[in-house]
């Protein structure tokens, strides 16, 4: 799909994207997507606007918001991002850009179309293979839905689904439609990037993998470190080395 000038979009509601540039892993940790949502949360009160459905993925964002001043939501963008590149840059040690152009937009015209966008938002850890269902996912919108909640409350959407809609229902039935996609890495693209870890814990403690493997305390060391410096999940852990759910958590407890 063309890029359509911001100044240019002629619909209050619109599909928002944030990526990491180079598609880096910008939301790796829990932390660091809680210091965006607060980030967003304490800048969106001095802006007008509404923000209808998110998800906070490893390396983007998704927002569908609602606004009749684009120019100004630009502004908030512009300052949410930039705050959030400065203290990102400061805990990795790093600088230069952060994010993948400033966001991509994608107007919205009609009430098929929002609750399709709101869906495919929701759906996004479910296809990357992060979580099983919606509802598992913390950094979404999913459960204001299902519980009646949070975004939902907001005037914009009980005028538009009314004040109990059934969004569960609602969404059960809906169409499959195209939206703008930055797809979420995939399985081998995961795993690459644990092996990035590992290479990288071995060359920290010039150690071999097979070292590690046979001590007991190195491999919980290795999985703390894949987990805290390298944002990687439990799950994703347990499904590298093939271990079962009650030795990861025999680990977990080991180091605690």
């Amino acid at each position: 799909m063309p890029r359509i000038a911001r100044k240019n979009l002629n619909t209050p509601f619109i599909h928002v994207i944030v990526q990491g540039i180079n598609k880096e892993y910008i939301f790796s940790k829990d932390e660091y997507i809680e210091t965006y949502l607060n980030i967003f949360a304490k800048n969106k009160k001095i802006y007008d606007f509404t923000v209808i459905a998110y998800c906070i993925m490893n390396n983007h964002a998704h927002f569908l918001i609602y606004t009749e001043n684009i120019k100004d939501f630009g502004k908030f963008m512009q300052k949410t991002n930039l705050i959030y590149a400065q203290r990102y840059n400061k805990e990795e040690n790093r600088c230069g850009v952060l994010f993948r152009n400033r966001y991509c937009t994608e107007p919205i015209y009609d009430k098929n179309y929002i609750i399709n966008c709101i869906k495919y938002i929701h759906d996004n850890p479910v296809k990357a293979k992060m979580v099983l269902k919606c509802e598992e996912y913390r950094y979404s919108s999913y459960r204001d839905y299902i519980n009646n909640t949070g975004v939902t409350q907001s005037e914009i959407m009980k005028e538009i689904f009314g004040q109990n809609c059934d969004y569960l229902e609602l969404f059960n039935r809906v169409d499959d439609m195209r939206f703008i996609d930055i797809n979420e890495e995939s399985l081998d693209e995961k795993i690459k990037y644990i092996i990035k870890g590992i290479n990288k814990f071995k060359k920290e403690n010039n150690i071999e993998l097979y070292d590690i493997l046979s001590d007991e305390c190195l491999f919980k060391k290795l999985i703390y470190f894949l987990k805290n410096k390298f944002g990687v999940k439990y799950v994703e852990i347990r499904n590298f080395f093939e271990i079962s759910k009650g030795t990861m958590d025999y680990l977990k407890l080991k180091w605690k």
